[in-house]
């Protein structure tokens, strides 16, 4: 009987053993428990600095312009001497125009001892032809000038959405922008022009209704040759102004960002000559998928990092959304639409080159004070939200609301409590009901 009792305990024992190795072992993984904290949804996005005031310095005068000594990243003061027109031309046109001025001011002087001739009256009224016809032609010339100057516009125009809309390159853009400034100054011209020939031409009227009038009444020659003196004194005005503009000064305080003429050259008015940018004005602009545009609003917070800041984060505001989306082909090859975001921040405290690459986060939504898991703890089944929640050292599939997500983090709603565990980073083999320890 003793030795039946022994073989039966020895049994018993055996039977023990086996069923414990057969257990399940426990599933190694990393166990958590809810936090309080503020959840955020945001959009990510590659983004980049530019100066949202930009300053083309053009030829002011069609003339001759020196070397430009002026290289692109030099810093230039505001009303600092970029380079210089040759202003002979001009000097020695206002030399002639005075002297004429001179001329005409001493005739009146003079006029009470003059007398009309009768081929002189025959002359007065050829001038007063040919000034007509030369009037007329001068108003042609500017009907030409603004209707060439309204299609200017209108490439400008569109040239201006197309290089918002990066399909046009900078030096495309540059020349509709020269052709239409050129022309504004060219219709500005023909103005003064037709003005000239107006008051050229009541000169002439004025000296014709004296000669024919009377020979003996000189006070018509006084006004002819008053009208004659203000003519030069326009063109005077207009002159001294174009001498005063053959000194180029820098507009704005600023880096040089493109420089576009180097050598001395003989270049026409409304040539591009350089570009400055004012540093201060330091935005940001991003590129966002059309479909989640939509979640972006004016003056949303923006999360601004890069390697260009030194690991720090700084804040920002969404400054202007772009109403219209752009193609734009991905790093991976794929044709994606997309909307341009500007992003207003302080360039000041924080100032950074045009074209400096930086990560921003575009603030969508936020709930403060809630509890969150890692974004990693949740995954959908079956249509719904669920984590591994650990109760007694086993993990079970228990479905949760989740609110507000991110990449890093996910807001419980309902299903788990602050003191409630959970399976932080499931592995993809994990089943209900299995048996888990926590690897720390």
């Amino acid at each position: 009987m003793r030795r039946r009792s022994l073989w039966a305990l020895l049994a018993v024992a055996v039977a023990a053993g086996v069923a414990v190795s057969m257990r399940p072992r426990p599933v190694f993984v990393e166990i958590g428990t809810p936090v309080r904290m503020t959840v955020r949804e945001y959009i990510a996005e590659d983004a980049e600095t530019q100066l949202a005031r930009t300053f083309t310095v053009d030829m002011p005068v069609s003339g001759t312009v020196a070397r430009i000594e002026w290289q692109v990243g030099d810093v230039v003061q505001q009303g600092e001497v970029l380079t210089h027109v040759e202003s002979l031309p001009i000097e020695e046109q206002i030399k002639a125009l005075e002297a004429l001025i001179a001329q005409t001011r001493a005739q009146i002087t003079g006029v009470d001892v003059t007398k009309p001739k009768p081929e002189a009256l025959e002359a007065a009224e050829q001038r007063v032809k040919e000034v007509a016809a030369s009037l007329e032609m001068a108003r042609k010339a500017r009907a030409v000038v603004a209707i060439n100057l309204e299609q200017a516009r209108k490439d400008y125009e569109r040239a201006q959405r197309l290089q918002a809309e990066r399909v046009m390159s900078q030096r495309d853009f540059d020349a509709a922008e020269s052709a239409y400034r050129a022309l504004e100054q060219d219709l500005a011209r023909a103005r003064l022009a037709e003005q000239a020939g107006e008051k050229g031409l009541e000169i002439a009227a004025l000296a014709s209704r004296q000669l024919a009038a009377s020979v003996d009444d000189n006070e018509f020659m006084r006004e002819a040759h008053r009208a004659q003196i203000e003519h030069f004194e326009a063109q005077l005005r207009v002159l001294r102004d174009d001498l005063e503009k053959t000194t180029i000064r820098a507009p704005v305080t600023g880096p040089v960002l493109v420089k576009f003429v180097e050598d001395r050259r003989t270049l026409l008015a409304g040539t591009p000559l350089l570009q400055t940018g004012d540093p201060a004005s330091s935005e940001i602009v991003c590129d966002v998928l059309s479909e989640e545009v939509v979640r972006v609003k004016p003056s949303a917070p923006v999360e601004i990092t890069g390697k260009a800041l030194g690991g720090e984060t700084i804040a920002g505001t969404v400054k202007r959304i772009f109403p219209a989306a752009f193609k734009k082909i991905s790093a991976l090859g794929i044709e994606q639409q997309r909307v341009r975001v500007l992003i207003d921040y302080d360039g000041k405290a924080h100032p950074l080159r045009p074209g400096t690459s930086l990560d921003v986060r575009i603030i969508t939504a936020e709930q403060p004070d809630t509890l969150a898991v890692p974004e990693r703890a949740v995954f959908q089944h079956q249509g719904a939200w669920h984590v591994f929640k650990v109760e007694g050292g086993v993990a079970r599939l228990t479905p949760v609301g989740v609110g507000l997500k991110n990449e890093e983090w996910a807001e419980i709603t309902a299903g788990l409590g602050p003191e409630d565990r959970f399976v932080a980073d499931p592995p993809n083999d994990l089943a209900d009901s299995t048996r888990v320890k926590d690897r720390s």
